[in-house]
């Protein structure tokens, strides 16, 4: 479901975007800087049980972060917070932030401002061939890669993931 218009405005569907396997998670680019004039990029998650961000903080944009549905952990600075279905979070550039998905399943929309980051999940990522979590044959790239890469846009890996529950 597209619904273009002369402003640029436009509308998806809820498995509309751009496909990508990240890093053993299904992600949908939403939004672009190419289609919001440079304001925003948002990203949605859909991660398996387990899946984890390293601490780490961004250079260039603030980031929102809105669990559409499951439980996560979100680790900001030394906080650590119980998210659920509805919780929203945000952290400003430079805010050491990560996060680990508890629940079988989850679903996160990641909101980044100003746009640009997209470039990043596009040099991690590999185009999904179809709306699932990617096969385990998939390849990842390794930590030293997705760190260099982290590196080239502007991210900094401040330490580990947030760990399981004990």
């Amino acid at each position: 479901m597209s619904l273009p218009d002369r402003s640029g405005a436009y509308a998806l569907g809820p498995d509309d975007g751009e496909a990508l396997w990240f890093n053993g998670a299904l992600g949908l680019l939403r939004a672009t800087a190419t289609q919001t004039a440079g304001r925003f990029a948002a990203f949605e998650l859909r991660p398996p049980k387990g899946f984890a961000a390293p601490l780490h903080s961004h250079e260039h944009e603030d980031e929102f972060f809105v669990v559409l549905s499951g439980s996560v952990r979100l680790q900001h600075g030394d906080e650590v917070v119980e998210a659920e279905t509805g919780a929203f979070a945000y952290t400003p550039r430079g805010t050491g932030h990560s996060f680990h998905i508890d629940s079988d399943d989850a679903r996160l929309l990641l909101f980044f401002g100003p746009g640009g980051v997209e470039a990043f999940f596009r040099d991690v990522a590999t185009p999904a061939r179809s709306l699932t979590l990617p096969p385990s044959d998939e390849l990842v790239p390794d930590r030293d890669t997705i760190m260099k890469i982290m590196a080239m846009h502007g991210q900094t890996v401040l330490g580990p993931p947030l760990p399981p529950k004990a």
